[in-house]
């Protein structure tokens, strides 16, 4: 292919989810050009690459694809029907796996359940359904390769991590063989050792033919990129990379918030909370799906009061032992394990042992029904229910919008929550969370799809919570920046075992 013109957006203005969000705005993409994107805004950077798919209304200025111009010919003359979306693949933080039934309709506990998973694809199943347009370099066993996904070929869609989610995902846009790449925060989720073996991987898909344009954080700019945007009150910045690092342009971005305390301390009110001697306790807990061990021997305890990170790869055990604490894995039953002084299976309800905890994954959104508005998800909370089905008093109604605005939301209340941007839906999770006033918040990437400016905030809630001495606090984040500064202790889990505690190595058998 010659040096030109790839990918160019003229003057355009455009309007998305009933917002104009950009004016006279300019991008343009060479030949053989790899971009980072950066946007303030979550909503922003949506409707950039919604407009480069199509799905935004552009009211003004042209948006061109040069790429697609020989692809779209050729289809023309052989009298197919063809789009120059035909060449795009996209992977944004919204995974949209469906069952066997071709439905999304999983539910949050189905994925700790061993024979309810069975309604799911398995990784393998899920990419052999994938019937790309465009035939080239990757297919089944070259993605499989590449993403470390061999071993997981067999496993249901709902068994998998975040991280190895995140995996797929890019795995199977890949299989599209397309020539325009479009990923959203794409190392989002990854552990540290999968972050830094993805340059490589990168360099593969470049290699195959393949642009890439990344919304990225500065600090994750791949080393494939030539060509850095930020966009800002003056358009689109454009400039080599090397010119950004250069000029640093990284510190424009460096933006914080500060939260209103007083406003916080009359949202949430803990007046009698009660004191535990055994708040949380683990001892030898194992978690056994057929001959595969996914918790070994874990023996753990928080005290009340106490802030926890746990850290590990991706598939160490995170995601099921936070579900252990939760109340949704059928497994606690079967050991030895104490909430707020009760041990699992002498007679307490689910909604015991949900009552006093707030909790927020990124894996959440998913699990809602499609007809819930963002205020309806946050009322549901007090409920510990995924959805609203109860009616609610005004004193509820008025609380919830209160955390609405007190997280500048309020203006997305019946707005419905899987319309909304990916950081809109992650405030009303914490909202959620918040408005029963836990005394055990558990954060499970929490931060997810958030901007830094908006995980700051997150971040500054969480610790002002943190202070007070009879709320705990458990985080999991695959970044060190990512964690709040109230958290003092670490767990780490190593392929289901315990293998460091604040530090230390523990011996195992």
């Amino acid at each position: 292919m010659e040096k030109g013109s790839f990918l160019s957006l003229k003057n355009i203005g455009v309007k998305h989810l009933g917002n104009i969000i950009f004016q006279e705005f300019d991008f343009f993409m060479e030949i053989e050009q790899h971009w980072a994107v950066m946007f303030p805004s979550v909503l922003e950077k949506e409707a950039f690459f919604n407009t480069i798919l199509g799905k935004t209304v552009v009211y003004q200025g042209q948006v061109t694809f040069p790429f697609a111009s020989q692809y779209q010919k050729q289809k023309i003359a052989s009298k197919e029907v063809n789009s120059y979306r035909d060449l795009i693949a996209h992977v944004s933080q919204r995974y949209t796996f469906t069952n066997k039934d071709n439905l999304q309709n999983f539910y949050f506990q189905q994925r700790f359940n061993a024979t309810e998973s069975d309604t799911a694809f398995s990784v393998k199943e899920h990419l052999t359904s994938i019937k790309p347009k465009r035939s080239g370099y990757w297919n089944i066993e070259s993605v499989l390769e590449v993403f470390d996904l061999i071993k997981l070929q067999n496993e249901s869609l709902l068994k998998l991590s975040n991280g190895e989610t995140r995996r797929l995902a890019i795995a199977s846009a890949l299989l599209h063989n397309p020539m325009l790449f479009l990923m959203d925060e794409p190392l989002t989720g990854l552990d540290r050792e999968t972050r830094r073996l993805f340059d490589h991987v990168f360099q593969q898909i470049a290699n195959s033919g393949i642009q890439l344009i990344l919304a990225t954080k500065f600090q994750e700019i791949p080393n494939i990129v030539t060509h850095v945007g930020i966009y800002g009150t003056n358009g689109m910045q454009s400039m080599s990379k090397s010119t950004f690092l250069k000029n640093k342009k990284m510190d424009q971005l460096d933006c914080s918030n500060e939260i209103n305390g007083k406003k916080l301390d009359e949202l949430f009110v803990c007046p009698d909370i009660p004191k535990y001697e055994k708040f949380v306790k683990l001892n030898n807990v194992n978690v056994i799906y057929g001959e595969k061990c996914i918790l070994k021997n874990v023996s753990w305890e928080i005290k009340q009061g106490e802030s926890w990170s746990i850290k590990g790869h991706n598939g160490a055990g995170k995601s099921t032992l936070i579900s252990l604490l939760i109340g949704e894995h059928p497994q606690a039953y079967a050991n030895e394990i104490y909430l707020f002084d009760k041990k699992r299976g002498t007679g307490e309800s689910i909604w015991d042992i949900k009552k006093p905890i707030g909790f927020v994954s990124s894996d959440l959104s998913r699990f809602f029904p499609r007809n819930q508005t963002c205020k309806k998800v946050i009322l549901s909370g007090f409920f510990d229910t995924m959805g609203l089905f109860k009616k609610t008093s005004a004193e509820q109604d008025h609380l919830a919008m209160n955390w609405m605005e007190f997280l500048r939301i309020e203006k997305y209340s019946n707005v419905l929550f899987h319309q909304s941007p990916i950081d809109i839906q992650r405030f009303c999770l914490l909202a959620r969370a918040l408005v029963k006033s836990p005394v055990f918040l558990i954060l499970d990437e929490a931060t997810q799809g958030m901007d830094e400016n908006q995980a700051s905030l997150f971040r500054q809630i969480v610790n002002y919570i943190g202070k007070r001495p009879l709320i705990s606090i458990l985080y999991v984040s695959h970044y060190d920046h990512d964690i709040p500064s109230i958290i003092e202790k670490e767990l780490v889990l190593q392929a289901g075992e315990v293998f460091q505690i604040n530090g230390y190595s523990i011996d195992t058998p």
